[in-house]
C-alpha cells in the first residue's frame, strides 16, 4: 500500500486511500477463509490417530515400578562426593552426602574411653615438674613466652636457616641470621656514631665530585674570555649548565692628581669560581671606567666600579689622589698611600689595587689588583692586573693607576671557563 507523503495535495490523496481500502478488504476476506479450514483451539484425538503414540506407550516403564538402594549406579552428587562419605538425610527432606564426623557434632567422651590418656597426664606432670631446671638437651617449638629475666651461661646457637629477632613495641630491633643481619640505628662504638653504607657512599660521592671538579680546575685547560667592554656575556658553544667559570674581575684605576702630585690607586681584584647555572639572571656586565682628568686644574675621578650581573660580584675602582694623601687602591684590602709631607712608600696588597705614590716614595705593587700610578718614580706592578702609570702616562688595563695628570686604566672581565 501506497502511505500519504507530505506536501502532496489532499486531492490526490484520496484515490489512493480508495486504493488502499479496496486492498484491505481482499487482505480480511483471504483470512477468514482460511480460519475457516483450522479445527478449533480446544479439540481430541483418539490414540490411533496419533501416529506412533501407542508403541512409544507400550515401551515405558510401569508408574508402580520399584528399585532396590543398591541397583541405583547414576545418583546425582555421588561421583562429586569423597570416598567414605555417607549418605544422610538433610533438613529440606532431601538426601546428600558427608562425613561421618560433620554428622557426629561435638560430643564427649569420658577420660577412660580415650586410649593413652592416663600415661600421656603421667609424662606432662613429669615434664612440668622438672621445667626451668633441665639438665638434659631441651627443644623449645612453637612459641614460648618469658615474663622475666633469661640469663645463659653458654652460648647462642642458630641451626641451619634458623634466624633470632629481637622486637620493641612491635618493631624489629636486632635480627641475626646466617644469610645477613639487621641492626635498627642509630649505632655508636664507645661514644662514636658508625655511619651506615649509604652514608658513607654519600660522603664518597660528595668528595669524589669535590676531586673531580679540583682535578677539571688543576689539569684541564679553561676557555678564556676577556671582556673590556660593557655588556651581555656571549657564551661559546658546549658550555652546560654544570659547567665550572672562574671570574676574574678588575675594578678600574683612579685619575692622578696635579694638585696634590700623588699618582691614582689601582684597582681592586675580585676573582671567584662558580657555575654557569649560577649565571642565569647575572649575565651584563659593567666594566668601570679609568678615573678621567677633565681638566689639569681639576680633581681627576675615582676609577669606575666593575661589576657582574645583579652585585653578583663587584669589583671596586682605585680612588684618586686628595690633598690629604696618596691614591688609595680600590677594595678592602687596597693599599693607603702616605701622607703628602711623607712622600715615601705607597700601600701595597694582594688583591687590592696599589696606592699611588709622590717624589721619592716607592710605587703601590699589589699581586692581583691594579698596580698604583706615581709621579717622578717608577710605577706600582702587578703580577695579574695592570701596571700603574708614570708622570703623565694612563695607567695600563686592568685597573692600573694614572700617573701624575693622567687617566686610570679601565677594569676587564676575564672568564676561565672549563668544558
Amino acid at each position: 500500500m501506497e502511505l500519504p507523503k507530505e506536501g502532496r495535495f489532499i486531492s490526490s490523496e484520496f484515490p489512493i486511500l480508495r486504493e488502499n481500502l479496496t486492498k484491505i478488504d481482499q487482505a480480511m476476506m483471504e483470512v477468514e477463509e482460511k480460519v475457516d479450514q483450522k479445527a478449533p483451539s480446544k479439540h481430541t484425538h483418539s490414540i490411533s490417530e496419533v501416529a506412533d503414540l501407542e508403541a512409544a506407550l507400550k515401551g515405558k516403564m510401569a508408574a508402580d515400578k520399584t528399585f532396590s538402594f543398591a541397583d541405583l549406579s547414576d545418583i546425582e552428587g555421588a561421583q562429586d562426593a569423597a570416598n567414605n562419605y555417607v549418605l544422610y538425610k538433610a533438613s529440606n527432606n532431601h538426601f546428600t552426602f558427608g562425613s561421618a564426623i560433620s554428622l557426629l557434632g561435638s560430643h564427649q567422651h569420658k577420660t577412660e574411653d580415650i586410649i593413652g590418656l592416663d600415661e600421656f597426664r603421667a609424662k606432662l606432670n613429669e615434664d612440668l615438674t622438672a621445667y626451668g631446671r633441665l639438665k638434659q638437651a631441651n627443644e623449645w617449638q612453637n612459641y614460648n613466652k618469658f615474663t622475666s629475666k633469661v640469663t645463659m651461661s653458654g652460648g647462642l646457637e642458630l641451626l641451619g636457616n634458623s634466624s633470632l629477632n629481637l622486637t620493641h613495641n612491635n618493631k624489629v630491633v636486632i635480627s641475626l641470621s646466617a644469610s645477613g643481619s639487621l641492626l635498627k640505628g642509630p649505632l655508636k662504638v664507645d661514644g662514636d656514631l658508625v655511619y651506615a653504607k649509604t652514608e658513607v657512599d654519600a660522603f664518597q660521592q660528595e668528595i669524589w665530585a669535590e676531586m673531580r671538579l679540583l682535578r677539571k680546575c688543576i689539569f684541564n685547560i679553561p676557555i678564556e674570555i676577556k671582556i673590556l667592554e660593557s655588556g651581555k656575556i656571549s657564551w661559546p658553544n658546549g658550555v652546560t649548565d654544570d659547567a665550572v667559570v672562574q671570574v676574574w674581575a678588575w675594578g678600574a684605576g683612579g685619575g692622578g692628581d696635579k694638585t696634590s702630585g700623588y699618582g691614582g690607586g689601582g684597582g681592586e681584584c675580585v676573582i671567584r669560581t662558580l657555575t654557569r647555572k649560577e649565571f642565569y639572571g647575572h649575565e651584563d656586565i659593567v666594566i668601570g671606567k679609568g678615573g678621567h682628568i677633565e681638566n689639569v686644574n681639576k680633581n681627576p675621578r675615582d676609577g669606575g666600579n666593575t661589576t657582574v650581573g645583579k652585585q653578583l660580584i663587584v669589583a671596586e675602582g682605585g680612588k684618586t689622589a686628595t690633598n690629604a694623601g696618596c691614591g688609595r687602591g680600590g677594595g678592602i684590602t687596597g693599599g693607603q698611600g702616605e701622607n703628602v709631607n711623607k712622600g715615601i712608600s705607597a700601600g701595597s696588597s694582594l688583591y687590592g689595587g696599589g696606592g699611588g705614590s709622590l717624589g721619592r716614595g716607592s710605587r703601590g705593587n699589589s699581586v692581583y689588583g691594579g698596580g698604583g700610578g706615581t709621579y717622578g718614580r717608577s710605577p706600582g706592578l702587578s703580577e695579574y692586573g695592570g701596571r700603574g702609570g708614570e708622570t703623565g702616562e694612563k695607567g695600563k688595563v686592568p685597573g692600573g693607576g694614572g700617573g701624575y695628570v693622567a687617566d686610570g686604566g679601565d677594569g676587564m672581565v676575564l672568564l676561565k671557563i672549563w668544558l
